[in-house]
């Protein structure tokens, strides 16, 4: 084992030191451990291709590695995939390391997992937000027109039509600042009482949809959270109520402990499934298209808060006998 700096330890940023020929790794300090999902004893002496996903190939690595080591800087981004499956997103640093006379390359590493993630949900925001716009703009553009072309007692109807437009379009700036607020989100100080706010959801929605079947089954529980959580769930039971024929519907609200490092909240219902094209953009990773999905932007808006909170959005039943949709949150000590 090599002898590197000490200084390399106490670094909050991940550090590896590769050979210069093979790209093997023969050194790893403890903040790699956090990033790579190994421990340094695991990760020295393994190739980068074991833990590169997709098209990311160890050819790759050891060329860049090998570029570094004649004396080229390397930067770039890189996916992998951790010994638990999951995918994630580094920057890396490559450069030339001499330590007693010979040369190695110095890999700093940093997971750029949540900024990736953010900078995708504010892309899509800005699509949604401009079809959405371009929409209500062109409504209110055509009622204008009809009112000057007929100026008769229908005016009362044409108005109350632009003044709805208008305030769907401050509905929609609400919305933006929420998905906004809920993207730029990064481990929450505050905790909530997640059955609690769960009741409270599903009794305000109760309220005016008695002819609904409603079930609560919300085992006490407290995760780390924001008021962001609450328009999560609100959009998940409202999409329950609004996309499902109330005749014979049943609504289950459930919160329950996993474990002792997760709490699980389902939204159970009886309805019809959600059809696949809404589904795609949260199981297959991708941005939503607001030409194409509607019931999936609100999905992709959950999806948005959840993964600001370190949770899952999953779907765990989708049949014609009932679909059921399930949101996994870390306890406050489980939270990093």
């Amino acid at each position: 084992m090599i002898e590197v700096p000490s200084q390399f330890d106490a670094l909050e940023v991940g550090v590896l030191v590769h050979d210069p020929d093979t790209g093997r790794i023969l050194y790893a300090n403890e903040y790699a451990e956090d990033i790579y999902g190994y421990t340094t004893a695991e990760l020295i002496g393994m190739d980068v291709g074991e833990f590169s996903a997709e098209v990311f190939s160890q050819a790759e690595a050891v060329q860049r590695i090998q570029a570094a080591a004649d004396g080229t800087a390397q930067q770039f981004e890189w996916r992998n995939k951790r010994s638990t499956g999951e995918l994630y997103w580094v920057e890396v640093r490559l450069s030339d390391l001499t330590i007693d006379d010979e040369v190695y390359v110095i890999a700093l590493v940093r997971d750029i997992t949540a900024h990736k993630m953010t900078l995708r949900h504010l892309r899509v925001l800005t699509r949604i937000t401009r079809h959405n716009l371009r929409n209500k703009l062109n409504v209110i553009s055509g009622f204008l027109a009809e009112l000057e072309l007929d100026s008769s007692a229908s005016d009362r109807t044409i108005r109350d039509r632009i003044d709805r437009n208008v305030e769907e379009l401050l509905d929609l700036t609400e919305w933006i600042d929420t998905v906004k607020s809920a993207a730029r989100t990064t481990t929450p100080a505050e905790t909530c009482n997640v059955a609690q706010l769960v009741r409270d959801v599903g009794e305000r929605f109760q309220c005016d949809n008695d002819d609904i079947v409603w079930r609560f089954d919300c085992e006490e529980a407290v995760v780390a959270a924001d008021s962001h959580i609450e328009t999560a769930v609100a959009e998940l039971v409202g999409n329950a109520v609004q996309h499902n024929p109330h005749d014979g519907l049943e609504i289950t609200l459930s919160v329950t402990s996993a474990d002792d490092q997760q709490v699980l909240i389902q939204i159970i219902d009886t309805g019809q499934p959600i059809p696949d094209i809404e589904i795609e953009p949260i199981v297959g990773g991708y941005d939503p298209d607001p030409l194409e999905h509607g019931e999936g932007i609100g999905l992709w808006e959950v999806q948005t808060i959840i993964d600001a909170h370190g949770g899952r959005l999953s779907i765990k039943e989708n049949s014609l006998e009932r679909k059921v949709i399930e949101i996994a949150l870390p306890r406050p000590h489980t939270q990093k």
